[in-house]
């Protein structure tokens, strides 16, 4: 399975998502690649500690910018269960082939007066994705969150995503944990980061399991295909 985890602003807990959905996969025995698109490259980062520490199991990964990522990208899917792909938050040639290739895409959102209108430039994105790659299904969740929720805003945000075929919202919200934060620092997952925090555990269990949610019956393209749709355009 291709995921790819997007938004359209900074500091959302994207990386941290992406990490911790590789770690929990990579935790039930798959085989999982990491690919970070950003350029602050944290999830490159994280997986950089984690393998010097000799964690296990470990997570290989790379860092790419975008044209690279365009003409490699067939290349570095075989072999794995599972590639997970950080985009960082810019609308890139990598980030824009990174949604065309993918089977689904997690969208970190915070809640705020500006919140639709942030989620609207990621939707326009997933769209135009859409036109070659149709089987893609979007998961946004709300992250990033302290405290209780602005009910009227989150409100909104409901009322949008409804409008938007093949897109739900998760029913978990990621909320901001030092927990999480301490276990990004050092290669860890929250799966894995003692003394343990159930709370944050259990959030991120409940993303793992929105991402199996049940997916309308869209037209899907096999990696093949895929990567030959992607390589063809890096190459005009």
């Amino acid at each position: 399975m291709i995921i790819t985890v997007t938004s359209n602003k900074e500091g959302v807990g994207k990386s941290t998502i992406a990490v911790n959905m590789a770690a929990l996969r990579a935790l039930v025995g798959r085989k999982v690649l990491l690919i970070d698109l950003g350029s602050k490259k944290s999830s490159f980062e994280w997986s950089k500690k984690r393998n010097c520490a000799n964690i296990q199991p470990q997570i290989p990964a790379c860092s790419m910018k975008g044209r690279c990522f365009e003409m490699e990208i067939g290349g570095l899917m075989s072999g794995y269960n599972d590639v997970l792909i950080d985009t960082g938050w810019r609308n890139t040639k990598g980030a824009q082939a990174a949604l065309k290739i993918a089977d689904m895409v997690v969208v970190p959102i915070e809640i705020g007066d500006d919140s639709v209108d942030e989620l609207k430039q990621v939707i326009r994105r997933i769209k135009a994705a859409r036109r070659t790659n149709p089987g893609l299904w979007a998961v946004v969740v709300i992250a990033r969150t302290e405290g209780t929720l602005v009910i009227s805003a989150l409100d909104k945000i409901r009322k949008y995503i409804a409008k938007i075929p093949s897109t739900a919202l998760a029913g978990t919200v990621i909320h901001e944990r030092m927990s999480l934060q301490h276990a990004f620092n050092t290669g860890l997952s929250i799966f894995e980061y003692q003394p343990g925090d159930s709370l944050a555990v259990a959030e991120m269990h409940d993303l793992y399991r929105a991402q199996k949610m049940r997916r309308a019956r869209l037209p899907s393209l096999s990696r093949m295909q895929k990567s030959s749709l992607i390589n063809s355009g890096a190459s005009k």
